[in-house]
């Protein structure tokens, strides 16, 4: 795999579609991941056209990593072919069109996105605008159908093209009418409304889940950066070319370079467009293509526009985030980008062809092949160290055992180590030998419980873990001994040992080859456990304090007076990640009686403080109060976390005592930079617990 992340939880995903779309196709979305959350796949893109295409693969071989990476093959190939027949569609020779299919699909971004095939899969909008293309000069049905199919498809590649899909198919349509001089006749319009509706009606079937859930659960997105624009210029990071030009950019979470060769191309196929030098019948996708690459840079900027790292001022998509709530279900706008490629890869292929036309048959030979080797060149960046994951006889024979067990839930341990991620996506794809229902995974959005389930099951076999698996209904566990370090092994094995209702049911000795060392797996261990009584409810807090006259102070990166707005969309947070000494401090203005101390937990609901500590302060220096935290405490935030997680919080319960100040702090705790950030929607303060 191109690393041990995304990768492996994407080839699940690919791989689930596959099993359930010959089972049952109506159930798609009830995954076995995330137990036990309904409709589970919807934490996820679905990834429907990636997985059919790939879905024989899997069939066959049983194997995910080979799916995924035939995959990204599929997809890069594909994309290319499709800008390659939109631009001979537009009356361009073979070279430039091979060209611009290069510029598509061989660039920096699409090498940073190898990890993520559904980002990497774009063939559909050069299809769909070939037939609109079709559809707007000649105003046949059948390309009507044609546009929206592969709108549609290109919709159901990922969340991200579905926005921009809908934002820009109007546009596409408009321009390609107005641009040919004829604007559609009444049959025209019935006939693409109809598959419009149609295409409509299929999108929401499987997109209601989504909807359905994101409402339930409260997803959305912050506000977020975009690129700067001098990262079109720049190199990426690990690029060759880097170390001869770095320009000053702010920081961006994907490469934007367009290349020297490539972006000239672009720029000259712009030139050609603006100055109604395109041939006509290339005139009306040559203005579609300059808007989309001025749509694709523009709104890539995001809602702040920044140029050589300095703040412009706004930018557009602030507006869009602001009008479409369909936008903040997207991380941020940096993605957009991949438009500017749709658009400058048809401009390049035009210049191309333009440049190509003036060379005698033996120069444009030459010229075609220096263009198609220099233009993927320029983007050219040293990979990353792949990820080796076993397959066929390397797999751990728990994984086939597994299958012949039984279908109840399965937990895999430990799942909060250093690469605590890393492990999620691996046990997310070794459920693809056995299927069973796991809570732990890797994936967009995580579930509201998911982190504060593995963060209950650190210490296991303590009681904390054991009464979170009795919650879940975890009979069956998966002990890994190889994950822990060497010198935590034998004290960890000797608790699991000596915990007594846990049995052991099986032992393997298997050890994967050296190379798949970084998964720790090897000598499993499978326990069934036994059913425990579960802990009484912890006291309810009473008594809330009224907040006016509070005063707040932090080491937060924004107002803490948040925690206090009744806006829980609003919210105090520390820096990423947050670090021991982190604290945010309350004056209540007088001496108060406290009993409990409740901090809501919002999205994302992994942002909670690790190993907090809570001082109070009535005028005799601040003290350090034990507040309880144990099993029961921890299963009632993991309650309101699966049931009503729009109203989840964490409360400290403590003895009844005076303070006039309230500290909560992040306590010492060993250095993991991979932790969230701590952020409080609402704090709250009761003065009893009953």
């Amino acid at each position: 795999m191109p690393d041990l992340g995304d990768p492996l939880h994407l080839g699940w995903v690919m791989a689930w579609d596959a099993h359930q779309l010959l089972r049952r196709p109506w159930a798609l979305f009830e995954s076995n991941s995330f137990h036990p959350y309904l409709h589970s796949l919807t934490f996820s893109d679905h990834l429907l056209p990636e997985a059919v295409l790939v879905a024989p693969v899997f069939w066959a071989t049983g194997n995910a990593v080979l799916a995924y990476n035939v995959g990204v093959v599929l997809a890069l190939t594909l994309s290319a072919l499709a800008l390659f027949l939109l631009a001979r569609a537009m009356g361009l020779g073979a070279a430039a069109a091979f060209l611009g299919g290069l510029v598509y699909a061989f660039n920096s971004f699409t090498q940073h996105e190898v990890v993520r095939v559904h980002v990497l899969s774009v063939p559909w909008w050069p299809l769909a605008l070939l037939f609109l293309d079709r559809f707007a000069r000649e105003g046949r049905t059948r390309d009507a159908a044609a546009t929206v199919g592969f709108l549609f498809l290109q919709s159901l590649s990922g969340g991200y093209y579905l926005v921009y899909t809908l934002l820009m198919a109007p546009v596409w349509m408009l321009l390609a009418w107005w641009t040919g001089g004829r604007w559609p006749r009444g049959r025209e319009v019935r006939a693409l409304a109809v598959w419009a509706l149609a295409a409509a009606a299929a999108a929401a079937a499987i997109l209601w889940p989504y909807l359905a859930q994101f409402r339930a659960m409260g997803f959305e997105k912050s506000w977020a950066d975009g690129a700067d624009l001098l990262s079109y210029l720049s190199p990426a990071p690990r690029s060759w070319l880097r170390s001869f030009l770095a320009l000053p950019a702010a920081s961006s979470e994907l490469p934007h370079f367009l290349g020297f060769l490539g972006g000239l191309l672009m720029l000259g196929g712009a030139f050609l467009t603006l100055a109604g030098r395109a041939a006509p019948r290339a005139r009306t996708l040559a203005v579609v293509a300059f808007v989309t690459a001025v749509a694709g840079v523009v709104l890539s900027l995001g809602p702040l526009v920044h140029v050589g790292g300095h703040l412009v001022g706004p930018g557009p998509y602030g507006v869009l985030y602001r009008l479409f709530p369909v936008m903040r279900g997207m991380a941020g706008p940096e993605r957009v980008g991949v438009l500017a490629l749709l658009g400058g890869a048809l401009l390049a292929a035009l210049a191309a062809d333009a440049l190509l036309g003036r060379l005698r048959p033996r120069g444009r030979v030459l010229a075609t092949v220096a263009l198609a080797v220099l233009i993927p060149l320029e983007h050219w960046s040293r990979p990353r160290p792949p990820g080796a994951v076993p397959a066929g006889n390397d797999v751990p024979p728990v994984y086939p055992w597994l299958a012949t067990d039984g279908t109840g839930p399965v937990v895999e341990l430990p799942v909060y180590p250093f690469r605590a991620r890393r492990l999620w996506a691996a046990y997310l794809h070794f459920s693809t030998y056995h299927w069973r229902p796991i809570p732990i995974g890797r994936t967009s959005f995580y579930p509201p419980a998911h982190e504060w389930l593995v963060w209950g099951l650190r210490e296991f076999p303590d009681p904390i873990s054991l009464a979170f698996l009795d919650r879940l209904d975890l009979r069956t566990v998966v002990v890994h001994p190889r994950i822990w370090d060497e010198g935590e092994r034998t004290a960890r094995l000797a608790a699991v040992e000596a915990e007594p209702r846990l049995v052991l049911r099986r032992s393997f000795d298997h050890v994967p080859p050296p190379r798949f060392a970084p998964l720790g797996l090897g000598e499993e261990r499978v326990y069934a456990l036994a059913a425990g009584a579960p802990p009484a409810r912890p006291c309810a807090p009473a008594g809330e304090l009224p907040r006016e006259g509070w005063t707040f102070s932090s080491t937060g990166v924004n107002k803490p007076e948040r925690v206090a707005d009744g806006d829980g969309r609003t919210a105090w947070m520390t820096a990423i990640p947050q670090r021991p000494g982190d604290r945010l401090e309350v004056d209540l203005g007088r001496t108060e009686t406290l009993a409990a101390v409740a901090l809501d937990i919002g999205y994302p609901h992994e942002e909670f403080a690790r190993n907090l500590v809570l001082a109070v302060e009535a005028g005799e220096g601040w003290r350090r109060v034990a507040y309880a935290d144990g099993p029961a405490e921890r299963l009632a935030t993991l309650d309101a976390l699966l049931v009503r997680p729009r109203e989840a919080r964490m409360v400290l319960r403590f003895e009844p005592q005076p303070a006039r100040s309230l500290r909560l702090m992040v306590g010492l705790r060993e250095e993991d930079p991979a932790w969230p950030r701590w952020s409080v929607p609402e704090l709250r303060l009761f003065a009893r617990c009953q």
